[in-house]
């Protein structure tokens, strides 16, 4: 851990799906971006029933299919201090978003991801898991159209 860097950590419930997308999502694009760096990305669930398990396989090849580079060897965890004291706690679903509140997250650190997407047509990135690679598609453009808010909001933290 880099206390020196700007925090931003993804949480859904089991770390297996929607948070480690974001997290490789954002990642990604920050790599791109002279400032990239002065970023950590982390992500976790709120829930301990996925730990140690690693990324949903239909997950990992939805961000393949997008050219995401592979997930680096991630593993699901659960929600531990550093999550906690992140600079910026995005919440995939309002559940995890009460959850994070409760846990003392204050409001000006804790936002839904979808806030970000100025055109969101909800407030929760959809929860692929029980469904077919057409939802992890549908949770990836969710996840994409958010991107260049939190991305804005970072830099405006930075400058």
């Amino acid at each position: 851990m880099d206390s020196s860097k700007l925090h931003v950590t993804f949480v859904c419930t089991g770390n297996i799906c929607r948070s480690p997308m974001g997290e490789q999502m954002l990642r990604t694009q920050l790599e791109k971006l002279p400032w990239g760096s002065r970023v950590r990305v982390s992500s976790a669930g709120t829930s301990r029933w996925e730990i140690g398990n690693p990324i949903d396989e239909r997950a990992a090849a939805t961000l393949a299919e997008h050219n995401c580079p592979p997930f680096r060897e991630h593993v699901a965890k659960t929600l531990d201090a550093d999550h906690l004291a992140a600079d910026l706690v995005l919440a995939l679903a309002e559940d995890h978003r009460a959850d994070l509140a409760q846990r003392g997250v204050p409001p000006e650190r804790l936002r839904l991801l979808r806030s970000f997407d100025p055109d969101a047509d909800g407030t929760e990135v959809a929860d692929p898991y029980y469904g077919s690679a057409s939802g992890f598609e549908t949770t990836y453009r969710q996840i994409e159209a958010s991107l260049p808010g939190v991305i804005a909001w970072l830099q405006t933290r930075l400058a």
